[in-house]
């Protein structure tokens, strides 16, 4: 587990290095250009890298606490995962906006996945892409015409424990679509709704959670 204490301080000190923290983007010069500013990343930016690492190992050690159990971590598409009965699965997938406008986390992240993989990195990156993407990735939690029936099939997965989905109330699917989904396999299923702002948008949404059991 040290080895995941690591990459966790890495990672996060590698995303809040960067602008807006993604990857996806050639825009450093927005952290390196001597301008004035009105927003209050400067500092964190001008923080070095060693002082942000050092701070998120503290932040991770005063975390882990031993559970008396044996516990795994897996690195798999969730619907081909074999996993035995479990009490409580926590879901928090890519969102698709109502205009069908799906976040990539392969495109915003996958300079943290070369990390991870670093021997076979170069056989993974699509040389012909501006932004040198990750090759292969798609995914139907991405693509609102598949994201649906990505969710059916989890549920469907899932529906002997508890499931938890953390959603946005302007997504697609829709809150209502998800809840109905969730009562084919529950009897109990609950809406809480928290009011939220994302720092590049300037609409108000708000993040919910569904709560089925």
């Amino acid at each position: 587990f040290k080895q995941a204490l690591a990459y966790y301080s890495l990672f996060q000190s590698c995303i809040i290095k960067r602008p807006y923290n993604l990857f996806h983007r050639k825009n450093l010069y927005i952290r390196t250009a001597e301008v004035e500013r009105s927003f209050g990343n400067k500092k964190t930016w001008d923080t070095p890298f060693e002082d942000h690492f050092l701070k998120f190992v503290e932040e991770a050690n005063n975390a882990v606490f031993d559970n008396g159990k044996k516990n795994q971590a897996s690195h798999s598409d969730i619907l081909n995962l074999t996993i035995p009965k479990i009490d409580l699965v926590y879901i928090d997938t890519p969102y698709i906006s109502v205009k069908g406008v799906g976040v990539n986390y392969f495109d915003f992240y996958h300079f943290l996945e070369g990390i991870v993989f670093y021997d076979d990195w170069s056989k993974l990156i699509d040389e012909n892409s501006r932004h040198k993407k990750i090759k292969n990735g798609k995914s139907e939690w991405c693509n609102k015409g598949e994201i649906h029936g990505a969710f059916a099939r989890l549920f469907d997965k899932f529906k002997n424990s508890i499931l938890v989905v953390s959603y946005r109330d302007d997504g697609t699917p829709t809150i209502s679509e998800l809840a109905d989904m969730l009562k084919k396999h529950k009897k109990s299923v609950e809406i809480k709704k928290l009011n939220y702002k994302y720092v590049l948008s300037n609409g108000n949404t708000k993040e919910v959670l569904i709560i089925a059991k």
